[in-house]
């Protein structure tokens, strides 16, 4: 600073290039301050601002054991609603599909026939011999299809084979009490055949159809020849 002689000393005026050096120092220092404070610029990792990453991460419930489902949270209701058992069917309809249904056929049985022999029919070489079925109960009762027939000798013994099958089954026969129903044994003339004929046979033992109880009739000397013994199915009727 110069002074003049015998007088105060004189202030020199800042210049302009000293003035705007200040004010650039002071925006600095401000715009630094802002940068650490509040600044969208993301905080060093460590610090007081940096977030944590349990504290961004999404927070959920732990899932329970069982699939993933929460069974305390459940509906009771629905529960129930899942465990419970079928609606029986209404008793009506039960009782109305019993009452459909077709009832049993009363099957003749040992205890409600009688069972006889009728006269043998011979013709052409053939011999015909008429078992014959009736109903001695009180209500009626079926039979159907073919009797089971063998021929016993005196002390009881089988005499050759049971009795084939003859002709087609045929109806159900019906038997009223006190009806009849018959089947035909069969079998061939004497000397007819070289085949030798049977012993005479003493009793008939028969199976009526149906039925795994025998009954026995007198055989009236009844004889099988030429390997011929058959049996029809029974008829209805009673053949003289």
């Amino acid at each position: 600073m110069a002074q003049r002689n015998g007088g105060a000393p004189t202030r020199r005026r800042p210049s302009a290039l000293s003035v705007s050096a200040l004010l650039v120092g002071a925006l600095a220092t401000v715009t630094a301050c802002g940068a650490d404070t509040k600044s969208g610029a993301p905080a060093p990792p460590g610090s007081a601002d940096a977030p944590s990453s349990a504290a961004s991460a999404p927070r959920h419930p732990t899932a329970p054991p069982g699939g993933g489902r929460d069974d305390k949270a459940a509906p009771a209701s629905t529960d129930r609603a899942a465990t419970k058992a079928p609606k029986a069917a209404e008793p009506s309809v039960a009782t109305e599909a019993a009452s459909a249904a077709p009832a049993a056929r009363r099957i003749c049985s040992k205890d409600r026939l009688k069972l006889s022999t009728g006269r043998a029919d011979i013709g052409a070489g053939n011999v015909y011999v008429p078992l014959a079925f009736t109903n001695t109960g009180d209500a009626s009762c079926t039979l159907t299809g073919f009797p089971g027939v063998s021929l016993l000798d005196g002390p009881g013994t089988a005499i050759g084979e049971p009795a084939k099958r003859r002709g087609p089954a045929g109806p159900t026969v019906v038997l009223k009490p006190g009806g009849s129903a018959y089947a035909s044994l069969h079998t061939l003339n004497k000397g007819v055949s070289d085949k030798p004929c049977w012993r005479t046979a003493s009793e008939i033992r028969v199976y009526p159809p149906d039925s795994y109880r025998s009954m026995k009739t007198s055989a009236r000397s009844f004889q099988v020849c030429g390997g011929v013994f058959e049996v029809t199915a029974v008829e209805p009727g009673s053949r003289p």
